[in-house]
């Protein structure tokens, strides 16, 4: 078990995440973000991009359009260096997570990219149309 703990250790470094949402109102319902920002974003319609340091979830900005935000999540994997491992994470949009897969499928071998679905413990935090990117490399 302690072999297992050391390896786990030494591979946390080159893990990184980058995570698009589809709305502010569920950070802003948990008490994540302010009212006032959550009102803004839905006005401005923007999506808000989320990635983890040190262990916590830290805002990594925010696009105009959920497509745009899904290039965004593109551009992280096809700039990442010695790519080792990579996982597709969604809760509420299989079929967009899916189109994920196949257009990551061009730059790292498709049937290497995990595709795996959040649970509602973590998703119900942020809301529905979570997208999710983690990836094993450097960036």
């Amino acid at each position: 078990m302690q072999q297992v703990v050391e390896e786990v250790k030494q591979i946390i470094p080159s893990i990184h995440v980058l995570g698009l949402l589809d709305t502010l109102k569920y950070l802003a319902l948990g008490g994540r973000i302010g009212r006032v920002q959550a009102l803004l974003g839905s006005v401005l319609s923007v999506k808000p991009m989320l990635t983890i340091k040190d262990g916590e979830l830290v805002p990594a900005g925010r696009v105009r359009n959920r497509n745009r935000g899904i290039d965004r999540l593109f551009d992280f994997v096809k700039n990442a260096v010695n790519l080792q491992d990579l996982a597709v994470v969604y809760n509420t949009t299989p079929d967009e997570a899916q189109a994920s897969v196949e257009r990551i499928g061009s730059i790292f071998p498709k049937e290497k990219i995990r595709l795996a679905r959040l649970g509602p413990a973590l998703g119900v935090h942020a809301g529905p149309g979570i997208l999710f990117v983690a990836l094993q490399g450097r960036v």
